[in-house]
């Protein structure tokens, strides 16, 4: 009887087992989903400008099949030296291009990196140095270190985000609220030494890194206000526009038809690299190629709440910082 029970036991958890793991998303097919998702975003045809530029240079090509198939001799042309080397300056160009707006992309990462540790290091000495603070201070101060990122990221979209501001109070008037913020940091630190909850020496400690933030905010400005020359972008899109109207016309005597697949592939990527230039030059920007800034601050978030051992997302820890 006791082996029945014990049999009928493990079944049931077996069972138990199963269903549980029925409901479970395979990861395999989350990766999958994920790995397409990601390709239709880069290339979905939501990208009107490139996909109009590849209709146009398909009918263009066409148009030339079309004069070489009805043997108009006239129009064709058999001195590839002028496109070869007008296409090799272009590709000088477009690998300059692109190095450039990598760079930028690059250095913006560079700074939002550096961001994370120094909101860490900020975290980890205030806990360390001021023990006797009370909850609801360090509270509000590791809520000041983690909307730093929110803020300096709606700073660099031009976007407000009027939530953020209530639970940090800072008023509308403000034109810089990263700056804003920063302030309170260390209207935060003058107090707690006057009040003996740090020392000097440790005010100076946490001191270089709240000021590390402004420097960090400032480098990306320059980034965001330092775009790449105007001119240099429309020599470029000169010559892809030139090369595009002089290459059909070389290769349709030895491809013929051939030649509109070759043109739709070859500008797909020529001007899909200029446009991802133009994308990736601009790194704070909320699209598929630019810096993942959500999910960097929230890693900030996630890492203050650790150090303090708090809840930065509770509801009524937040009405309370607001009281």
């Amino acid at each position: 009887m006791a082996r029945m029970k014990k049999q009928t036991k493990l079944i049931d958890e077996t069972e138990t087992e199963h269903k549980m793991n029925s409901h479970r998303p395979n990861n395999n097919v989350a990766k999958v989903e994920r790995g397409l998702q990601h390709f239709i975003d880069h290339f979905e045809p939501g990208r009107d400008l490139l996909w109009k530029v590849l209709v146009v240079v398909i009918l263009y090509s066409a148009l030339v099949c079309f004069v070489d198939n009805h043997n108009l001799q006239g129009a064709k042309l058999n001195d590839a030296n002028a496109v070869i080397s007008v296409s090799a300056i272009v590709g000088i160009l477009l690998i300059f291009r692109n190095n450039s707006a990598y760079d930028r992309w690059w250095e913006g990462r560079k700074l939002w990196g550096q961001l994370v540790n120094e909101s860490r290091n900020l975290a980890i000495k205030t806990y360390s140095y001021a023990k006797n603070l009370p909850d609801t201070e360090r509270q509000r101060f590791g809520l000041l270190i983690s909307q730093f990122a929110y803020t300096l990221k709606d700073h660099l979209r031009q976007k407000r985000d009027g939530q953020i501001l209530e639970l940090l109070s800072v008023t509308d008037k403000k034109q810089h609220i990263p700056l804003a913020v920063t302030q309170q940091i260390y209207d935060h630190l003058k107090q707690w030494r006057s009040a003996g909850y740090i020392d000097e020496w440790e005010q100076l400690q946490i001191n270089e890194h709240a000021k590390t933030l402004m420097d960090i905010c400032g480098a990306c400005e320059r980034i965001l206000k330092s775009p790449i020359v105007g001119s240099y972008k429309l020599l470029l899109w000169f010559g892809l526009t030139l090369n595009v109207l002089c290459l059909p016309w070389f290769l349709v005597p030895s491809f013929h038809w051939m030649t509109v697949a070759i043109m739709a592939v070859s500008s797909y990527l020529i001007f899909g690299l200029e446009l991802l230039a133009e994308e990736v030059e601009r790194p704070f920007d909320d699209m598929p190629n630019d810096l993942p800034l959500e999910s960097i601050c929230e890693t900030i978030r996630t890492s203050v709440e650790e150090i303090f051992e708090l809840e930065l997302r509770n509801e009524s820890a937040e009405k309370s910082l607001l009281n």
